[in-house]
């Protein structure tokens, strides 16, 4: 179960998509090398025609994988996606380097959320599922996605934990 979890985030999708094209792309590389020496070997006269295409074929490839776009953090996106440590790690820090206690910053929302996006929100706070939001709120999953979507924009989140988190900041969780 973990192991498919894992896989199923973007960022690490994304990096394995990668290697396996830079495996190909060695791979490539060597059949390149060994037809052009077979060339050679044979007395082929146009060797050097090979290594060209072999090279123009790397440098698209290796463009394309450069463009391709990261994968973004969609509004959909489970609570069990995120990655939480098996054993919570504190480093103690020393009391002269910690400095001034931290000012609490009050963020408040660009908009006011409406009485049915604070329940989302609580329930988001509750890592609840946008299916399990939808069955408790009786209405349908796109629903919440909306409401979602508007929590998103009022609260200038682009993700579930940041939402929660600014909503934390403004005071709208307890």
């Amino acid at each position: 179960m973990r192991v498919t979890a894992w896989l199923r985030r973007p960022s690490i999708r994304r990096r394995l998509i990668i290697a396996a094209v830079l495996v190909g792309c060695f791979v490539w590389a060597m059949v390149v090398v060994g037809l052009s020496f077979a060339m050679v070997e044979h007395g082929g006269g146009q060797w050097w025609v090979i290594p060209l295409f072999g090279a123009f074929v790397l440098t698209i490839t290796v463009l394309a994988v450069r463009r391709a776009p990261a994968a973004p953090a969609s509004a959909g996106t489970a609570a069990a996606d995120v990655p939480v440590p098996a054993v919570p790690v504190a480093v103690p820090v020393p009391v002269a380097v910690q400095g001034p206690p931290p000012v609490a910053v009050r963020r408040t929302p660009a908009e006011t959320l409406s009485p049915r996006e604070m329940e989302v929100l609580h329930h988001l706070a509750a890592g609840r599922t946008n299916a399990e939001i939808a069955r408790v709120l009786f209405v349908a999953p796109g629903t919440v996605k909306a409401h979602l979507n508007h929590i998103f924009r009022k609260l200038e989140a682009a993700s579930r934990l940041q939402a929660v988190a600014h909503a934390r900041e403004a005071g709208l969780l307890d």
